[in-house]
């Protein structure tokens, strides 16, 4: 029997983590596969996630210029929770440390009494009535175009960095539908983000992945 040189790019079946990533970029693939349009799109994702990280709440958001536009939000919010409604546009200024990750590519995982490199994590926290969540960017045509969120309520498990290399998995296979549907709302319809977020504000995206 002659030698065969291992697949690299293909998980060691004993590193469970990755095994894990895989399947679920898989069957993220699959439920993202009927769904056109930017808020179905994201719809389906943002349910995907909840399921996945047995989270409490999971949130997709877009990121343009200096705002965010929460787009959608899946579960019920904590008795007192803040949160954006969706469709609201807010500064990126509110969260300096998290929008710098995110444009960086790494994302952030945060609990109450660890802030994991965001020290506005835990008034964060505070205010969403939540003690751990996790972020990841979604990127199109090598601009961070929104973040993948999922946050836990007392009582729960705290998120990991595990759950964080996962996260990041499923929001390069987001990127890949939410980043067309982005751009195709841009053109449809320019005045949907604030002044001051027009095409000129930002590098154009790029023509879709393969």
């Amino acid at each position: 029997m002659s030698d065969q040189t291992p697949d690299e790019s293909r998980p060691d079946p004993s590193d469970l983590p990755a095994v894990s990533r895989l399947a679920a970029g898989n069957a993220l693939r699959e439920r993202l596969k009927d769904s056109a349009g930017l808020v179905p799109i994201a719809d389906a994702a943002a349910h995907f996630i909840y399921d996945y990280f047995e989270a409490d709440a999971s949130a997709l958001t877009l990121i343009r210029g200096e705002w965010y536009r929460a787009l959608v939000t899946v579960g019920e919010p904590a008795p007192g929770q803040i949160r954006h409604p969706d469709g609201e546009t807010y500064s990126v200024d509110e969260y300096p440390t998290i929008i710098g990750l995110l444009r960086s590519g790494s994302g952030y995982v945060a609990s109450v009494g660890n802030h994991g490199g965001v020290p506005e994590s835990q008034k964060f926290l505070t205010e969403i009535r939540k003690t751990s969540c996790l972020g990841a960017p979604i990127a199109y045509g090598g601009d961070v175009v929104g973040e993948m969120f999922a946050s836990r309520a007392k009582g729960r498990p705290y998120f990991t960095g595990h759950d964080l290399a996962a996260l990041l998995d499923l929001a390069r296979q987001i990127g890949y539908r939410i980043g067309p549907a982005v751009r195709a709302m841009d053109a449809r319809d320019p005045a949907w983000w604030p002044e001051g977020t027009s095409a000129d504000a930002i590098r154009e995206l790029g023509d879709p992945l393969p």
